[in-house]
Formats: structure tokens, C-alpha cells, sequence
């Protein structure tokens, strides 16, 4: 009974492990999104659960904000003309 019983454990073990290196060597899904953000400073992408940028350790979040000279509406840093009055934003 010992010889079925390990004969059976055997095969079990085995099976097991066949559907974990399947697993584990599965291409990951089409259509699979992967959250990324990319740092105002250096515009290196960084995974969203980052609160820092691991290319130039700026903070990620908030994004900066400057406040436009003309109509004093707040605007990313980032942005060049504001999108309020379409002045140029002075940094």
C-alpha cells in the first residue's frame, strides 16, 4: 500500500509542478496596461506606485504648478503657454 501511495504522490507532485512552470513562463496578455508615470524633471517613466522618480528622485506627486503672470489661473509646470488665456508662462 506504501508503493501506491507513493506512486501516487509522485504523480501528483509532478503534475503540480508542470502547471506552476507553465505558469511561470506564460507570456503576459495582450491588451495587459501598465501604469507608468513620467517625471516633470526628466521625463523618465517610473511605475505609478512610485512616489518618487527613480531616475532623479523628484517628487511624483503633486505634479509642480506654476500660476500664470495674466490671468493668475494655476498651471502644470510643464506647460508652456497657459491654457486659460494662452499667454506665455514665464518660469
Amino acid at each position: 500500500m506504501s508503493e501506491a501511495f507513493s506512486a501516487g504522490l509522485g504523480m501528483a507532485f509532478g503534475l503540480v509542478m508542470g502547471q506552476q512552470m507553465l505558469q511561470a513562463m506564460r507570456l503576459p496578455e495582450k491588451g495587459v496596461v501598465r501604469r507608468v508615470l513620467i517625471c516633470h524633471e526628466c521625463a523618465a517613466q517610473n511605475p505609478a506606485e512610485n512616489k518618487f522618480c527613480g531616475d532623479c528622485g523628484r517628487g511624483l506627486y503633486p505634479p509642480p504648478q506654476i500660476r500664470c503672470q495674466e490671468c493668475s489661473s494655476k498651471m502644470r509646470a510643464s506647460m508652456k503657454y497657459c491654457g486659460n488665456c494662452g499667454s506665455v508662462l514665464k518660469r
